[in-house]
């Protein structure tokens, strides 16, 4: 049991700049590892002995990674976390949805901004919150950890964490408060960027089916996949009305996207059996690995 209360770190008695960023980021990594096996236990998908390791992903998440306990499903570890199944395949689109998940399988979590808890007084009893660390990002200052990604003001993340200067090496891990281990209610998980769209396309697309028409397509969706970092959810397509939304299903992965159409596919700049294109996070949640894959659509005019 790992357990970090403010005035509590493991110090390095190691002196020198240099030894001491190996250190840092030594330590992050053996306890990484070690959190690399089962969350939780066949009761609780979050156990105070559980240590969260928050990581930013390429669209600007913050995401942890939820190692499946024998007797946990990813249905239930989904309404844990506050989230639709959905939302889990989307940011896991390694994830096959129609196969066995396996014990011991890594999935990805967002974890919200307000469901870290940041003040020790605003924990109500200790022995309900699992410890939350962040690792640190090329790049990254300790003003904007602070700051602009968690909002803890800059003296107590300095104490909480023993720092002897404000500067921060990638790889190295910063306790930054506690989440609960009785879960994230679903109202904290719209925020981040696959929810909201996802949530909010959706719905629209239930919406247009009592003002038109459904047609339903077969063929191949295109997109660019060196193109990265990018978080729209648009698409472009031949006669689906521009401003409109349309559902996606990739049928060899059992995932369902839905995107609003920008535009109309040129004439001459894919082949005819390209029946739209994609944007790289559409792509994405639909678990595309090649520029081309097979999918089939539906919309309403």
């Amino acid at each position: 049991m790992w357990w970090l209360v403010d005035g509590q770190q493991p110090k390095s008695h190691i002196t020198g700049k240099t030894m001491k960023k190996h250190f840092l980021t030594l330590t992050c990594w053996v306890l990484l590892s070690l959190s690399a096996q089962a969350t939780g236990d066949s009761l609780q998908y979050l156990t105070p002995k559980d240590t969260v390791f928050l990581q930013v992903d390429e669209m600007g998440n913050k995401v942890f990674l939820h190692h499946l306990e024998k007797g946990q499903t990813l249905y239930s570890m989904a309404r844990f976390y506050g989230l639709k199944i959905e939302t889990i395949f989307a940011f896991n689109p390694n994830i096959n949805a129609a196969g066995p998940i396996p014990q011991g399988l890594s999935v990805k979590v967002p974890i919200p901004n307000p469901a870290v808890v940041k003040c020790r007084d605003s924990l109500h009893a200790r022995e309900h919150y699992a410890p939350v660390m962040y690792v640190v990002k090329r790049g990254d200052t300790f003003y904007h950890i602070a700051k602009t990604c968690f909002g803890v003001p800059l003296d107590t993340l300095y104490k909480r964490n023993h720092l002897s200067s404000f500067i921060v090496h990638e790889g190295q891990c910063l306790f930054i408060g506690w989440l609960s281990t009785a879960g994230i209610a679903d109202s904290l998980q719209i925020g981040n960027s696959l929810g909201v769209p996802t949530h909010s396309l959706s719905f629209i697309f239930q919406t247009e089916k009592a003002a038109g028409t459904m047609y339903s397509q077969n063929g191949a969706a295109y997109w660019q996949r060196e193109k990265k970092g990018a978080t729209d959810f648009y698409a472009l397509h031949r006669t689906a009305p521009v401003g409109s939304v349309i559902q996606i299903t990739n049928p060899m992965k059992r995932k369902v996207a839905y995107a609003k159409v920008i535009g109309k596919i040129p004439d001459r700049a894919y082949g005819d059996d390209v029946i739209v294109v994609l944007s790289p996070s559409i792509a994405k949640l639909l678990g595309a690995k090649d520029p081309r894959f097979f999918v089939e659509v539906q919309y309403f005019r």
